[in-house]
C-alpha cells in the first residue's frame, strides 16, 4: 500500500513538473540532432551611436511547435531599440523570446536592433534556449552560444569625391588655376607628348581615382574625364581637354630669357636715348650761355 501510494505521489510530482507555462514537457534531451539556436550579428564592428541587427535563429530537422529564447547583453554598452516581433521583450540586460507555432516551422529568425553606447568589446548571449518539436512533443534544451560585437569609434564616411591636386606632364601650367570646385580645364602640351600623364590626389583617402581607357594623344585637340569615387559611392568627374601643338612647347624659361632680354633692350636704348636727350639740353644751355656771354648787355656807343 505505501508503495502504491509513493508512486502515485511520484507521478504526480513529475506531471506538475512537466507542465511550464502552460506547456506539456512530454520528453527532454539536450543537443538533439539537427535542431539548434544561435545568435549572430550583421557585423562584428559597430561604430559609437550607431545601430546593428543582430539574429536569433532557432532551427530543427522536424516541425517546431514551441519556441523560447532568454538573452543578455551589457546595458552600459548597448541598449535595445527594436525588434521585428512583439515576442521579443525586455531591457536592461535581459531579453526573452517566446513563440507557439500553431502550424509548426522548421525556422524561425528573430531580428533585434542595439544602439552602441560605448567603446569596446561587448557580446550577446543566449544562455537558455528551447525548442518543442510539432509531432512528438518533445521539449528539447539547446546549448547557447554569444556573439561577439566591437565598437569602435565613429568615423563619419566621407562623401567628398573632389580632388585636391592635379599635375599634368608636358604642360607648363593650366590656363585657369586649379580649384577642386572647378571641374573642367585646358591645357596645351608640346608634339613630343604623346600620352596623357597625369598626377591626381583625392579629398579623400580611400576615394578611388578611375583613369580614361585611352591615354593616347593626337595632334590637335583631346578630351579627358577623370572620375572620383567617394567611400559613400558619390561621383565626380573632372574634363580635361588637352591641346597637343604640333611643334615642342616653348618653356618657360625660354619665354622669360627672351621677355627680359627685351626688357633690358628697352631699358638700354631709353637709357641712350635719355643720354642723348640730356647731352642735347646741356649742349642748348651752353650754347644758351655761350651767346649771352657773347652778346651781354646792350653797352652805350662811346666816341672819344
Amino acid at each position: 500500500m505505501n508503495k502504491k501510494i509513493i508512486s502515485i505521489i511520484c507521478a504526480t510530482v513529475l506531471t506538475l513538473c512537466a507542465v511550464v507555462g502552460g506547456v506539456v514537457f512530454t520528453g527532454m534531451q539536450t543537443n538533439a540532432s539537427g535542431t539548434q539556436m544561435t545568435v549572430s550579428v550583421e557585423s562584428p564592428t559597430v561604430g559609437k551611436d550607431d545601430e546593428v541587427k543582430v539574429l536569433v535563429t532557432a532551427s530543427s530537422s522536424e516541425a517546431m511547435s514551441y519556441i523560447k529564447a532568454d538573452l543578455s547583453y551589457d546595458p552600459e554598452k548597448l541598449e535595445l531599440v527594436g525588434t521585428s516581433t512583439d515576442l521579443a521583450t525586455g531591457a536592461n540586460g535581459e531579453i526573452q523570446i517566446i513563440e507557439t507555432l500553431a502550424y509548426g516551422e522548421t525556422e524561425r529568425t528573430y531580428e533585434l536592433t542595439f544602439k552602441a553606447l560605448e567603446v569596446g568589446a561587448t557580446d550577446i548571449r543566449l544562455y537558455d534556449a528551447y525548442i518543442e518539436q510539432y509531432e512528438s512533443l518533445e521539449m528539447l534544451s539547446l546549448e547557447g552560444n554569444a556573439a561577439s560585437l566591437e565598437v569602435v569609434v565613429n568615423t563619419a564616411i566621407s562623401e567628398d569625391a573632389r580632388i585636391k591636386e592635379l599635375m599634368i606632364a608636358g604642360a607648363q601650367k593650366l590656363e585657369e588655376k586649379f580649384s577642386p570646385d572647378v571641374y573642367e580645364y585646358n591645357v596645351e602640351v608640346g608634339v613630343d607628348m604623346e600620352m596623357f600623364i597625369y598626377s591626381a590626389v583625392p579629398m579623400e583617402e580611400d576615394s578611388v581615382i578611375t583613369a580614361p581607357e585611352d591615354l593616347m594623344l593626337a595632334i590637335g585637340e583631346n578630351h579627358f574625364e577623370i572620375l572620383v569615387t567617394a567611400p559613400t559611392g558619390n561621383t565626380q568627374t573632372y574634363i580635361i581637354n588637352v591641346t597637343r601643338l604640333d611643334h615642342e612647347l616653348e618653356s618657360e624659361t625660354e619665354t622669360e630669357s627672351e621677355t627680359e632680354t627685351e626688357t633690358e633692350s628697352a631699358l638700354e636704348t631709353g637709357v641712350e636715348s635719355e643720354t642723348e636727350t640730356d647731352t642735347e639740353t646741356e649742349s642748348e644751355t651752353e650754347s644758351e650761355t655761350l651767346g649771352e656771354e657773347l652778346l651781354g648787355e646792350p653797352q652805350p656807343y662811346s666816341y672819344e
